[in-house]
């Protein structure tokens, strides 16, 4: 079963069908039947909002089922949760160790052939390798790959779980992205003051080259007068000279600190 064939089969009906329940036993039925299929692995949350909207203590037992199978583990399970609504069937039970091993993956990328073993009930090598490749690998609940020399399997993706909201980690979620929007908006002002600055140096330089152009024009044009007035003699020729002489010099000192600065 791949991923595309499980979106065919939506949690939406069943959020529809709890909406409608008008009796305990309808709820628990239409919870029995989502968590019992084999195309819906997430979205539970939304039943248990449906159900939350009923306002009604009786539901106490669906309310358990629906969070086990939101946030909850195998292991949990089998500490024989009195709170549920009856015993979980076979595949519930499949379901529920595939989703056991998602919530493992989020903890750590290497699982250990032990512990998987061991959060799951079962009892040889074999037994784990074939349940990964025919349950959690192939239907694509998690992507991975065995190692078999180091005796681990390797994370590399999973589906998402619905968030523990008795742990409230739907508020630790929140604050972390908070916590990242704010380094992205820290980040986004220190870019903003870099352009600023380099927006300012470069007209600080647009102008320092207009000044020199000026002083350079100016040196010139005395120098032409003078040359072109012939009574200023060599002297005056001289000087015209010496102010184009100071005009590039200048020029030339700017451009050398330019390149210096960059």
């Amino acid at each position: 079963m791949r991923e595309e064939q499980r979106k065919e089969e939506s949690i939406s009906s069943y959020v529809a069908s709890i909406e409608k329940s008008t009796t305990e036993d309808e709820i628990v039925e239409t919870a029995t039947k989502a968590t019992s299929s084999s195309n819906i692995y997430s979205g539970f949350a939304e039943l248990l909002s449906a159900l939350e909207k009923k306002n009604s203590s009786k539901n106490e037992k669906s309310t358990r089922l629906l969070e086990l199978f939101s946030f909850g583990t195998f292991e949990e399970y089998r500490e024989k949760d009195t709170s549920l609504p009856k015993e979980l069937n076979a595949k519930q039970i499949q379901k529920l160790k595939q989703l056991s091993v998602v919530s493992l993956s989020m903890e750590t990328k290497v699982l250990s052939y032990e512990i998987l073993m061991k959060k799951l009930a079962l009892n040889s090598v074999r037994e784990l390798e074939d349940f990964l490749i025919e349950k959690v690998i192939w239907p694509g609940i998690v992507k991975g790959q065995m190692n078999q020399k180091l005796s681990v399997f390797e994370v590399h993706s999973a589906i998402g779980r619905d968030p523990n909201r008795r742990e409230n980690r739907v508020e630790e979620m929140l604050a972390t992205m908070r916590e990242w929007k704010q380094t992205c908006d820290d980040a986004l002002r220190d870019i903003e003051n870099q352009i600023v600055e380099t927006k300012t140096e470069m007209e600080m330089e647009k102008l320092r080259k207009m000044e020199l152009t000026r002083k350079q024009e100016e040196a010139e044009k005395r120098a032409s007068a003078y040359a072109s007035g012939g009574g200023g003699g060599a002297g005056h020729g001289n000087g015209g000279g010496e102010e184009m002489d100071v005009a590039m010099k200048e020029e030339s000192g700017s451009a050398g600190g330019t390149k210096r600065k960059k």
